[in-house]
């Protein structure tokens, strides 16, 4: 049996898929982190990407745990992260580009702001958010994230569900507290974006190799998009798309580790 953890919209009907959120079948409702509502030892392949980051250290050390728990012995742990080492190295080579003489004013606002927007912003979207929708960094954005500029249709229809209106509620209730807050110190005391969307910590090869041996996983592993040892991994296009190219585009630190 394999597990996605934190599968949000990319799930495969093979796998027993979990969110915080369920707008699919094929996807269970669970509190993450109040544990893996699973037996010990149940699962062959445990596999959560871009979720990791968005843990504190004290968080992160529980999802180990428990995905240590619900692996067999000699099963395989697939976590992706967005990758610091990429990102900081993309940095240096737009300031390179910058050096040589070359126009790099948006690669560099979108570089800066791939490195800290979501460590630091305070509004949905944060200022990622704002460059997405350039034109001129369609391509760049493409290859550093994987994801295209959306096009709006006016007829997209969205299915309403009583956990969608739930958290709508929610986040209603925790904007009129917001403003009780006098303005000028409301992005001291209240972020005003969607849980989750935030980053709350960073990876690199070394620090989520130097993690997963502390958390007592071995054969630590650097892999790419495309290789695993899962498996048939690829088959089930959780870090592929249909063609072949990497869904979180080349900035992703992919990393396998066994129990």
């Amino acid at each position: 049996m394999k597990l996605n953890v934190a599968c949000g919209g990319r799930y495969h009907d093979e796998w027993v898929n979990v969110d915080f959120h369920a707008d699919s079948s094929h996807v269970r409702k669970v509190n993450i982190l109040s544990g893996l509502p699973f037996d010990d030892s149940t699962f062959d392949v445990v596999y959560s990407s871009h979720f990791l980051e968005h843990l504190s250290i004290e968080q992160e050390r529980l999802l180990m745990n428990e995905v240590l728990r619900v692996l067999k012995p000699g099963g395989i742990f697939r976590v992706v992260v967005p990758d610091l080492e990429d990102i900081c190295r993309e940095y240096l080579n737009v300031l390179g580009e910058f050096d040589s003489g070359k126009a790099v004013d948006k690669k560099h606002e979108w570089i800066v702001a791939e490195l800290i927007d979501q460590l630091v912003r305070v509004d949905s979207g944060g200022q990622m958010g704002k460059l997405f929708n350039d034109i001129d960094l369609a391509d760049y954005i493409l290859m550093r994230t994987g994801d295209v500029i959306p096009v709006r249709k006016a007829d997209t229809r969205r299915v309403i569900t009583f956990d969608k209106l739930k958290n709508k509620f929610i986040y209603l209730y925790l904007k009129f507290i917001r403003f009780l807050i006098p303005k000028n110190l409301r992005d001291l005391v209240f972020v005003n974006t969607s849980i989750g969307e935030r980053h709350q910590w960073m990876y690199d090869r070394y620090s989520m190799t130097k993690m997963l041996r502390n958390e007592g996983f071995s054969g630590v592993h650097i892999e790419e998009f495309n290789t695993s040892r899962i498996e048939e991994f690829n088959k089930y296009n959780l870090d592929t798309k249909a063609d072949g190219t990497p869904y979180k585009g080349q900035s992703s630190l992919y990393v396998e580790a066994v129990k």
